[in-house]
């Protein structure tokens, strides 16, 4: 058992890093098809803003900064003059450069005209037309009388943020000023557009983690599932073997009392061990009758019987001789609210239904068993109630005591002897009818189970 144990502890953990090391090759694919999109967003981008200005330059000769140039002209004249300049240069020069950069950059982007040419032509060819536009100035030199008066010369070495793609750079001296500045595009839902081009394939990247992980998720439920199975099965096995050695221990030495001559002189010791040989030679039949049952319900369905019954008739008569049977060992309250209802039910399997139960509340009851057996119809089902004041079920195995061969252990023994078959028997029989079956119990409160069968 340890060995096994180790081993699936060495699987699970084969399996989990495994499990890391694809995820990780997936992130590193999603991060990959990320900055590929991204790059070849911002290449097209370039390229079509390039060929309309080369379009632009061919048709017009000119790239829209004609009326930006002419108007800038103008302000760095105003900038220059003698009396302005003198107020500057006699105080302070930063606060001159400072001006003339704001400005003469406010009025090249409020009067150029390459910005609705581009938009436009990228529009018509069926892409996003949605982005800002701006200018950078490079480098910017007042032309004044006494000489050139730089504002600014700095290089642009990388774009302020990803989602500006610059266009191209410009380099042009008039009268009053010298300038290069970059013209740029700013697509501020640049991650949108990239999400959208490269959405198919994060799709199918991120389906195909998912069903990596359900499918390991799957296959080690079922692993754990089946080791489960293979615990309740050798249980079963254990309870089996322990259930057939008692009677037949018990024939054993009863066979061999009867070999000894002063019990065959004794007509009354030989009676009494005779009917013990018949009651162990009974329940041994049972143990062996169970097991076959067992196995031909797994190979077949139920193939029912069905009769028109009165379910309170039979639910009263079933009641009467299993206390008649147990020799009154349990007090039973019945109450029945379904009077001359009919239902179609296989008399035989709905007796063992039944009785599966009422065994069950005595069996596990710790002091005197009272049991309440009642019945109700509504618009569709024959309703039973079969409740108990025996010891509850925890709550962990709730949902496990219809499975086959289980068995509610405490601590690390069964207190009671039984096969686990008991219930299973009762939710296929309440399915083979169309029904369903319930449990409900609480610490204190006993067991209840409800059974549903279709009108």
């Amino acid at each position: 058992m340890k060995m096994k144990a180790m081993k699936r502890r060495f699987l699970f953990i084969i399996s989990l890093a495994a499990l890391l090391l694809f995820l990780a090759v997936q992130a590193y694919l999603i991060t990959s098809i990320w900055k590929q999109k991204d790059e070849i967003l911002t290449m097209r981008y370039r390229s079509l803003s390039r060929e309309g200005l080369s379009m632009l330059l061919a048709k017009k000769k000119a790239n829209g900064f004609e009326k930006a140039m002419e108007v800038t002209d103008k302000f760095a004249g105003y900038l220059i003059s003698e009396e302005l300049c003198k107020l500057y240069t006699s105080h302070d020069t930063a606060s001159l450069r400072e001006v003339a950069r704001k400005e003469t950059r406010a009025v090249i982007e409020k009067n150029e005209r390459l910005s609705q040419f581009l938009r436009s032509y990228i529009k018509d060819l069926g892409y996003d037309s949605d982005f800002k536009t701006g200018v950078v100035i490079t480098r910017y030199a007042l032309l004044t009388p006494s000489g050139h008066l730089t504002v600014c010369d700095t290089t642009l070495i990388s774009p302020p943020r990803k989602t500006i793609i610059p266009v191209n750079s410009f380099k042009e001296e008039h009268n009053n000023f010298v300038i290069e500045y970059l013209y740029y595009f700013d697509i501020t839902h640049k991650n949108e557009l990239v999400l959208k081009e490269a959405l198919f394939t994060f799709i199918l990247i991120i389906s195909s983690i998912i069903i990596v992980f359900l499918v390991f998720g799957l296959t080690w439920r079922n692993l754990m599932e089946e080791r489960r199975l293979s615990e309740l099965k050798s249980d079963f096995i254990n309870n089996m073997t322990h259930e057939l050695k008692t009677p037949l221990s018990t024939i054993t030495v009863a066979g061999r009392t009867l070999e000894k001559e002063q019990i065959n002189a004794n007509p009354e010791k030989v009676l009494e061990t005779a009917k013990l040989i018949g009651k162990q030679s009974i329940h041994l039949n049972q143990l062996i009758n169970t097991i076959l049952e067992v196995s031909f319900l797994e190979r077949t369905e139920f193939e029912l019987d069905r009769q028109k019954v009165s379910p309170d008739e039979l639910m009263h008569q079933i009641v009467s001789s299993f206390l008649t049977s147990c020799d009154g060992c349990a007090v039973i309250d019945e109450d029945y609210k379904a009077p001359g209802l009919l239902i179609s039910a296989d008399i035989v399997y709905f007796t063992t239904m039944i009785n599966n139960l009422l065994a069950n509340a005595v069996k596990y009851c710790e002091k005197d068993p009272v049991i309440k057996v009642s019945t109700y119809a509504d618009d569709h089902d024959f309703n039973i109630s079969i409740s108990d004041n025996g010891i509850c079920i925890p709550r962990e195995h709730i949902d496990h005591v219809f499975e086959k061969f289980y068995r509610v252990p405490h601590g690390n023994i069964h207190k009671t002897k039984g096969l686990g078959l008991g219930l299973y028997y009762v939710k296929r029989i309440a399915t083979a009818h169309g029904g369903d079956v319930s449990v409900n119990s609480k610490p204190g409160r006993g067991t209840t189970f409800k059974i549903k069968i279709p009108i």
